[in-house]
């Protein structure tokens, strides 16, 4: 018996190490495909000690997102995308890889391709190639009846660019690409969005099309513009001097235990209204999961809401625990319902809808709404995540001195 233990483990082994020694490290080029373009992306791959469980890092301009638990199975490659209900399953070759990315949530997936080796774009040097402005003015959905307005934020180096697009319910995140002639091309893959930003450059200004999903995308137009703006989230919505507390009651589903204003009393509240579907709330989660860490010592509380696009009560209490496991989240995460802007805001009276996920209410120590940051400006926003910080600490500090 111990004799077979040992050849069936051996076996096993051989296969894992097989399967792993495909898998290069170094540099991949991934696409997500839709049926009308491909988004490319770069990963890293890394082997650990163990070599079943490679490090892959995800990368989009200067950001580069590190999974640790993936895996290798067989002849396949296993990659949860981070802490969303989202998996790249991809079967091995020698230099490439082909399988699907898989959004659980969604009931979705889409195809999926690497090769080692390769770059994100090939890139052919221009000796004077057309230079752009770091701010730009930019309107999607020009052409339809609701346009919406956009600063858009690049960095150019050569022919390679990178950017990030500011709207009133999100950053865009991290892009990456290039420029050649009058035309551009960016990609960004987060894990959950694949997205294509397409331009050309005519008559002074930019017109072009972003890709969102398989068979989704928008016209946008833009030009330069060194003043171009957003406003700012903290003051979107203004509660002014009338007090108004939030029922406390109304933030949990149905079925759910009701939270009680006596929970966090004396202290300063922080509630995030986010969803675990929602790469803003990511960024926004780890930052307050830092930021809780290093002020638990003061008179401070977080209360995480969460609203799900694919709603029971058996998975939004599962998904609130793989996300709470994840992130290391120390403070409370409680279930709000399901995906409604609508139903997020309906526990602040001073609120028909929030205008996006994620949304932050900062109460002061006696219950009130002080705040309300009403989208979250992440790292790729550089000045504007900065801002954000210095911002939220100001308004801590000066409702913790309040009697």
């Amino acid at each position: 018996m111990k004799k077979l233990l040992l050849v069936f483990s051996i076996s096993l082994l051989t296969v894992w190490s097989a399967a792993s020694q495909n898998l290069k490290e170094g540099s991949w080029r991934g696409g997500i495909i839709y049926s009308d373009a491909e988004v490319p992306f770069t990963f890293e791959v890394e082997h650990s000690e163990d070599l079943t469980n490679p490090y892959i890092a995800i990368i989009n301009g200067s950001d580069r997102a590190l999974i640790k638990d993936a895996f290798i199975i067989n002849d396949s490659l296993i990659i949860p995308m981070f802490a969303f209900d989202i998996t790249l399953k991809a079967h091995l070759g020698e230099n490439e890889m082909s399988g699907e990315l898989i959004k659980h949530y969604r009931n979705r997936s889409y195809p999926f391709k690497a090769q080692f080796g390769l770059p994100r774009y090939d890139i052919e040097a221009e000796e004077k190639p057309l230079e752009i402005e770091p701010r730009w003015e930019m309107t999607l959905r020009y052409d339809r009846s609701n346009p919406s307005k956009v600063v858009g934020l690049f960095e150019q180096n050569g022919n390679k660019v990178t950017a990030t697009l500011l709207t009133e319910v999100s950053d865009f995140r991290f892009f990456e690409g290039k420029i050649e002639g009058n035309t551009m091309e960016l990609s960004s893959f987060d894990g959950v969005h694949a997205f294509l930003i397409k331009g050309t450059y005519q008559d002074d200004s930019w017109v072009g099309e972003i890709v969102y999903d398989d068979g989704y995308s928008e016209n946008w137009k833009g030009s330069y513009n060194a003043n171009a703006e957003i406003r700012d989230p903290f003051k979107i919505i203004t509660l002014g001097k009338e007090e108004q507390r939030p029922d406390f009651k109304e933030l949990t589903a149905e079925g759910q235990p009701a939270i009680e204003w006596g929970d966090y009393e004396g202290k300063v509240l922080l509630i995030q209204l986010f969803g675990t579907w929602c790469p803003n709330s990511w960024d926004q989660t780890k930052y307050l999961v830092d930021w809780y860490n290093a002020n638990q010592s003061k008179e401070v509380e977080v209360l995480a809401v969460n609203f799900e696009a694919n709603y029971s009560k058996e998975y939004g209490e599962r998904r609130i625990k793989e996300y709470k496991d994840k992130m290391e989240i120390g403070y409370d995460v409680i279930l709000g319902g399901r995906l409604s802007k609508k139903e997020a805001a309906k526990a602040f009276p001073f609120m028909d809808r929030i205008l996006a996920f994620p949304t932050l209410v900062i109460v002061d120590k006696k219950g009130y709404a002080r705040y309300v940051h009403s989208f979250f400006t992440g790292p790729a926003t550089g000045e504007y995540y900065h801002e954000f910080d210095q911002d939220l600490n100001a308004i801590v500090d000066k409702l913790l001195k309040e009697s």
